[in-house]
């Protein structure tokens, strides 16, 4: 079965990656960046909406180990402090009461846990199985995988309708022409909807904006992911501070940005010098992208529509990138081994656009 993937980000590298390792006949659809580049890069599962969310986000953290090696994947755990008080205590029972390997620590032990910290608070929470990947390094890497295994990557083509006939997929018109195959995969991010309700499969979206932030390289200043009301903060290997746009961005539920990137990346220097006010910092890169929120907030995982259509959109698309890919290479190869995982998120769940 030839199969096309439409997007190379993060869950689209993955995706081709297991099909092709799989001996599948695959084609990857590629139209240039998207969220991938703009995503700060935290697999956690720390952040979960409820038990069976956690649940995949942490089956997508074992994904991750299991995919070995990659550019940029590093599981220095992290520290959080978001919240405070009875807020904090209830989240660490809330991750003890999942099994989740959490501890909390006080003032001494932050102090030097990040020494060169000027806003200290009492407490935070340590997630030392947490970790981290420089996605569009990693995306790189699943689709350079992919290709050994036999993929090919058509790049510069934008998919512009998935073709049905009879009843099932027959392809992808690019505006290029015309890519035939037995399945496609939408990975598309937020250009999702307008491949597939046009088949009456619907998927409304959330307006996300985010902003991600990317210094030059500085002297270490921390060797875990920073969660902090301030601003999320890591540094990658190179020494560069990797600063989401907003507060709490797994969590930010603004439907337009409220400033241009230069105020935004502005915001981001204030938030990072008030923890470290000995640092100079000047952004090498700035960048904005439209988040793939649907309308529920949950992700669309599986079949939907017409035979031979997949889908695969979601946000936190870097915890969850190895685990999609896994179930859909089941999927599609007639298994159920995650179907009491992944139940939650039927693609076909909003009904007909």
């Amino acid at each position: 079965m030839k199969t096309i993937v439409i997007g190379a980000g993060i869950i689209g590298a993955a995706i081709a990656c297991r099909l092709a390792q799989a001996g599948q006949e695959v084609v990857v659809i590629d139209a240039g960046a998207g969220a991938t580049a703009q995503s700060f890069g935290w697999i956690n599962a720390s952040f979960s909406l409820d038990a069976d969310h956690f649940r995949l986000r942490e089956a997508g953290m074992a994904a991750w180990r299991r995919l070995g090696d990659l550019p940029g994947l590093s599981w220095q755990g992290s520290l959080s402090w978001e919240v405070q008080g009875a807020a904090l205590e209830a989240m660490k029972a809330e991750l003890e009461g999942f099994g989740y390997p959490v501890e909390r620590l006080g003032a001494n032990a932050i102090r030097d846990r990040v020494p060169g910290l000027a806003m200290v608070p009492e407490e935070a929470l340590v997630c030392p199985t947490e970790g981290s990947v420089e996605p569009g390094r990693a995306a790189a890497a699943l689709m350079a995988r992919a290709v050994d295994a036999g993929a090919r990557q058509v790049s510069g083509a934008r998919g512009l309708e998935i073709v049905e006939r009879a009843g099932r997929v027959a392809g992808v018109r690019t505006e290029w022409g015309m890519v035939p195959g037995e399945a496609v995969v939408v990975a598309a991010g937020a250009g999702a909807p307008a491949l597939v309700e046009p088949l009456g499969v619907a998927l409304p979206m959330l307006p996300r904006p985010g902003g991600l932030m990317i210094s030059r390289p500085l002297p270490r200043l921390l060797d875990t992911i920073l969660v902090a009301p301030e601003r999320e903060i890591r540094q990658d290997a190179e020494g560069r501070l990797i600063v989401p746009g907003s507060v709490s961005h797994q969590g930010d539920e603004s439907a337009a940005l409220d400033c241009a990137p230069e105020a935004l990346a502005d915001s981001a220097r204030a938030a990072v010098v008030a923890l470290f006010p000995r640092v100079t910092i000047d952004w090498a890169r700035i960048g904005v992208a439209m988040r793939p929120v649907p309308g529920d907030k949950r992700p669309v995982i599986g079949a939907a529509g017409p035979e031979g259509l997949y889908l695969a959109v979601m946000h936190s698309g870097v915890t969850l990138a190895a685990i999609v890919a896994e179930v859909l290479a089941d999927r599609m190869a007639g298994g159920g081994a995650y179907g009491d995982l992944v139940a939650p998120y039927d693609a076909g769940r909003f009904g007909a656009a």
